[in-house]
């Protein structure tokens, strides 16, 4: 407990877990995976407000600066990562959010929901040399190099695109996790 100046501050505090069913067990599994998924929206919101709230913008003419570049990929990596089998431990969280959850996005949404996985899975978590225009130029002592960014920043339009995107799946969350609490224990730690 936080207290005065000699107060100690424990570590870890163990905790009793409730005993659960196999159903319920595979619910709390499910809770889990969907708190992990808030966190993961909250945070790609985050990265959107950032880059509004210092007013970054894709530049037309030159290279976006260091500081759009970490956001966007900050952004794409949390927005993205509920939807990416993950291989975390199976017995904590399921590791993916239902795709039912997706069915709140409209088609547009859907397609665009896509499209920052396509950036993921080939931009941003890996870089994909089949995408990226790459010229060489190996010299004796080295090498020197020309490369097109593919991980262009989104555009405003984008970005709230993304945000709208985001307030539809947490609205989703909410309504898992209300149903959820209705099959597990409450008051309780899981």
């Amino acid at each position: 407990m936080l207290g005065g100046a000699n107060a100690s501050i424990p570590m870890h505090v163990p905790l009793e877990s409730a005993v659960l069913s196999s159903e319920q067990e595979a619910y709390l599994r499910q809770y889990r995976r969907l708190w992990l998924t808030e966190i993961d929206l909250e945070e790609a919101k985050g990265a959107i407000n950032e880059i509004f709230l210092r007013n970054l913008r894709r530049p037309g003419t030159h290279k976006p600066t260091h500081l759009l570049q970490a956001l966007t990929t900050a952004l794409v990596v949390a927005y993205t990562r509920p939807f990416i089998k993950l291989r975390g431990n199976a017995a904590f969280a399921d590791r993916t959010v239902p795709g039912a959850l997706l069915r709140a996005l409209a088609s547009n949404e859907r397609a665009f929901h896509n499209h920052l996985l396509e950036m993921r899975n080939r931009e941003v978590a890996h870089s994909d040399a089949d995408i990226t225009e790459v010229r060489l130029e190996l010299i004796p002592e080295g090498h020197g190099g020309i490369c097109r960014v593919t991980r262009d920043p989104l555009t405003r339009p984008e970005l709230r695109l993304l945000l709208s995107m985001i307030e539809k799946l947490e609205a989703e969350l909410q309504v898992r996790f209300e149903l959820l609490r209705t099959k597990l224990p409450l008051n309780v730690w899981l």
